[in-house]
């Protein structure tokens, strides 16, 4: 019986060493994953912008030249104006007023003063268009003044002459001056017709009740006219 138990407790023995635990192995180290990321910079343009060229002409302003004539009632100006000429011959215009450019008034007495242009010529079809006129009154009576003008159509032999016409009332300021811009588009068609002509005017004072009170000296051949470009 002992012999018995001996064995048995020797089997349990060695198979307590036969079961005995295994060591775990340590896992490896995770592997680091790397990410790669794409990232879109917005590109600004650094170009700088092109200069401007600095050779390019740049055009003179024209200066306008103006010539301005006065004449006092009773005394002739005699300053002269320069010469306009044209391809089909010579003109001068000249700037002095012939001595009664101021008129008289139905009552004797001197009716205009100052009476000025702001020049000698002017065109139809080409620079310059405008001419501005002027004139003074110290009549009580003139409530109006208005400008009339005509032709002297120097292509024809012996030259042609037209009628006195009415191209309107100027301007007041209600101290006796008056003023008006005249231009070439705005005369009567039948009357720009010619290539070459003298434009003569002269003044008119007219009262509240549309009479001529009188009117100042007839001022020819002092403007020039030209229907084409010269």
């Amino acid at each position: 019986m002992k012999k018995i138990l001996i064995l048995v407790l020797a089997l349990a023995l060695s198979g307590c060493g036969a079961l005995s635990p295994v060591t775990p192995t340590a896992a490896p180290p995770p592997t680091a994953q790397v990410i790669v990321a794409t990232v879109l910079v917005p590109v600004v343009a650094t170009q700088p912008p092109s200069p401007v060229p600095t050779d390019t002409p740049v055009p003179p302003t024209p200066t306008p030249q103006v010539i301005e004539v006065t004449a006092t009632a009773g005394a002739a100006n005699t300053a002269a104006a320069p010469a306009a000429t044209t391809g089909s011959g010579a003109a001068t215009a000249t700037a002095t007023l012939p001595s009664d450019a101021g008129g008289l008034a139905k009552s004797g007495e001197v009716l205009f003063s100052n009476l000025t242009r702001s020049g000698s010529y002017f065109n139809l079809r080409c620079s310059p268009q405008d001419i501005t006129f002027g004139v003074s009154t110290s009549s009580p009576y003139v409530i109006e003044v208005d400008l009339y003008y005509r032709m002297e159509d120097l292509t024809t032999q012996p030259t042609t002459i037209s009628a006195w016409k009415n191209f309107g009332k100027m301007k007041g300021d209600s101290n006796g001056n008056y003023t008006l811009d005249v231009n070439t588009l705005q005369l009567s068609p039948d009357l720009r017709a010619p290539a070459k002509a003298w434009f003569d005017y002269q003044f008119v004072g007219v009262t509240k009740t549309g009479d001529s009170v009188g009117n100042s000296g007839k001022i020819s051949q002092q403007i020039l006219y030209l229907k084409d470009c010269p």
